[in-house]
């Protein structure tokens, strides 16, 4: 039986260390998916790629872990489209650390989210 998907987050990272990833996956372990075929993350070469709908998703434990490993070469982005309340926050890597939230009536309105 699956359940009703509250949440969907989407993203990556680059460069990403073996340290990194190992750290992202005990995290993203928590995630509740909807019977997902595919692993929650995944590595390409130096890429973390994130995948998730569903129940729950340890979006802060991810930003947290994050935190103390961003330099100025990393880049990429956590989208989370939180369908419960209708909106899309945006979680921009790109040598820090900087969000941008949009309901998601609007979204296409805002190309800098």
């Amino acid at each position: 039986m699956s359940r009703r998907v509250i949440l969907k987050v989407y993203g990556h990272i680059r460069p990403v260390s073996d340290e990194l990833y190992a750290v992202l996956d005990k995290i993203c372990a928590g995630a509740i998916a909807d019977g997902q075929d595919e692993p929650v993350l995944q590595r390409e070469n130096e890429t973390a790629r994130i995948s998730f709908e569903g129940m729950y998703f340890p979006v802060e434990e991810i930003l947290m872990a994050l935190a103390p490993h961003l330099g100025p070469e990393h880049k990429g982005r956590l989208d989370v489209l939180d369908i419960e309340n209708w909106r899309l926050t945006r979680h921009v890597f790109d040598g820090g650390l900087r969000a941008h939230s949009a309901s998601l009536n609007n979204v296409l309105d805002y190309a800098g989210l």
